[in-house]
């Protein structure tokens, strides 16, 4: 049976996604159910009375030209071990994406695996691109005006600065750094910033420290000193730096020596292609073509 979770099947729920994720933090998973998961909307399977699968979609709002546009972000797609290769997440996908479908232009879904949401007509509309960097190569480089802490706010304007040179991303408000602050204290994810002496805190990193690699998540930045900067604070000599970015950040011209790897990221479903070329005076077929009209490159670093 497909039904809406409850309060009451919360805990069966966050057991369900700890048993599906194992890689996954197990503080942050709990972060994310004490703080984000009552913020959408949970279905799930039941069956032998236990829920054995679930899905869950969240509500955003993106850029999409001069428009403000509600999108839906489907994760913790998760079927129990034993009752996966049943057909179970079919029948929650379809069931899913006729709620979607029948309230959002799109739904969004991270690329992680194309093969399994193509058939639900996702297609890979964004992809980043990944620079493995090592410490000697920002040997020359200072960490000057670099620190460790910002307000939310302060976040929130270099975002705002940053993001005008993009389009397609995430209308990101004062609430979603106060969230970003709170899960920095996990101590999964860290981070720094760019101060400049004039402008104030025009640029930040939050990065994780996996193993031998400095991995940035995400980097908002004004220009290539402030960029390089912020590396060379977070720099160690035994580690290299993974750091993803989108397709028209450049960093070859900074890093010559450095080449990059593209990987998929963000799946689109255009749920209405009739409403949508209506909407936009288009005749666009696919969802590569629909985001195709954006006048400025893509960027989305959204997780949930």
């Amino acid at each position: 049976m497909i039904k809406e979770a409850s309060l009451e099947d919360k805990k069966q729920v966050y057991e369900l996604w700890k048993a599906s994720y194992p890689s996954q933090n197990q503080n942050y998973l709990t972060y994310y159910f004490k703080t984000l998961f009552d913020q959408g909307t949970c279905l799930l399977q039941e069956q032998d009375n236990k829920v054995i699968s679930s899905i869950q979609m969240n509500e955003h709002v993106i850029s999409f030209g001069a428009r403000k546009i509600a999108i839906a972000y489907l994760l913790g797609v998760s079927t129990l071990p034993d009752y996966r290769r049943r057909g179970h997440m079919r029948t929650l996908m379809e069931a899913a994406l006729d709620e979607t479908s029948h309230n959002y232009l799109f739904t969004f879904i991270k690329a992680f695996n194309p093969k399994l949401y193509a058939p639900y007509g996702f297609e890979t509309v964004y992809a980043h691109r990944h620079f493995l960097i090592k410490s000697e190569e920002l040997n020359k480089v200072s960490c000057l005006h670099t620190q460790k802490e910002a307000t939310a706010s302060q976040l929130l304007y270099a975002y705002k600065r940053f993001i005008v040179k993009f389009d397609g991303y995430y209308i990101r408000d004062l609430a979603y750094y106060e969230r970003l602050l709170e899960e920095l204290e996990l101590k999964e994810k860290r981070m720094v910033v760019y101060r400049d002496p004039v402008q104030g805190v025009c640029g930040y990193l939050i990065y994780q420290i996996i193993k031998d690699e400095i991995q940035v998540k995400e980097a908002i930045y004004q220009d290539s000193i402030s960029l390089m900067r912020m590396l060379k604070a977070i720099s160690e000599p035994e580690r290299e730096i993974l750091i993803e970015v989108s397709e028209k950040e450049h960093l070859e011209k900074i890093f010559p020596l450095v080449i990059p790897k593209k990987q998929g990221f963000m799946m689109v479903r255009v749920n209405n292609y009739e409403l949508f070329n209506k909407y936009f005076n288009k005749q666009v077929k696919n969802a590569r073509e629909a985001f195709e009209i954006l006048k400025k490159p893509l960027w989305l670093h959204e997780y949930y």
